[in-house]
């Protein structure tokens, strides 16, 4: 007569088992192109100097760090931003990367939350690349930047790349670009704001819209001024 045996694991060896079976419920479940990895938080954050103005006795000049925080801004031409360099200086941003999609068709998905800005300013965020460099192909040579698209860039206003700030000056952007930026030497979105209020994705001023090819001109300074350069990976 043979008898049955019936084998009762122990209590250790049921908890690791319902470990496993909880780590493989996660790794099923989880949507395809998701990574695991943590975020990439930004590395700096900067207020841009070199398309806003001041006036040094009749001469117009990029601010320092000896302008006073009371001095009216103005554009390269001379006309008020009807701001000063206090209020400029005020931007502030942080930001997260967080590489999806895997090893063959990387995307970067970037969040930006942004306040200080001009309350109810226009406002469009591109990004750069350095080793490798980019480039933004309908103005070579010139322009080295490209649009940051938003997620669901088609719902986007005032274009795919742009944003209105709130009347607290303070705005939520969510960017997803094809690529790893943080593959390269050093990554970087620029914040700009739209004097004139328009837009002009996928290029980031007025000027290189007008001018695109081998002749295109940058109007920084001129209509879109760079508030902040925030450094992603630098």
């Amino acid at each position: 007569m043979y008898r049955l045996m019936y084998y009762r694991p122990g209590r250790k060896v049921l908890l690791s088992l319902l470990g496993l079976f909880a780590l493989v419920a996660l790794l099923v479940s989880r949507p395809a192109g998701v990574s695991a990895d943590p975020p990439d938080h930004e590395d700096a954050v900067q207020a841009y100097n070199r398309d806003v103005y001041v006036i040094v006795g009749s001469t117009l000049r990029n601010p320092t760090a000896e302008t006073s925080p009371e001095a009216p801004l103005f554009n390269i031409a001379g006309v008020s931003l009807d701001l000063t360099w206090g209020q400029w200086q005020t931007a502030s941003a942080a930001a997260t990367a967080h590489i999806i999609g895997g090893p063959n068709s990387p995307r970067t998905d970037a969040r930006i939350e942004l306040s200080g800005l001009v309350p109810g300013g226009v406002y469009s965020i591109f990004y750069g690349t350095i080793q490798p460099d980019s480039e933004n192909p309908l103005c070579p040579g010139v322009e080295r930047t490209l649009g940051l698209t938003a997620f669901h860039a088609d719902q986007q206003l005032p274009d795919a790349s742009s944003f209105i700030a709130d009347a607290n000056g303070q705005a939520s952007y969510h960017g997803r670009v094809d690529g790893n930026l943080l593959d390269a030497y050093q990554s970087f979105y620029f914040v700009i704001y739209h004097f004139d209020g328009q837009t002009y994705h996928p290029l980031p001023n007025r000027g290189e819209f007008l001018t695109q090819g081998d002749n295109c001109r940058s109007s920084f300074g001129e209509d879109a001024m760079r508030q902040l350069v925030i450094f992603q990976k630098s």
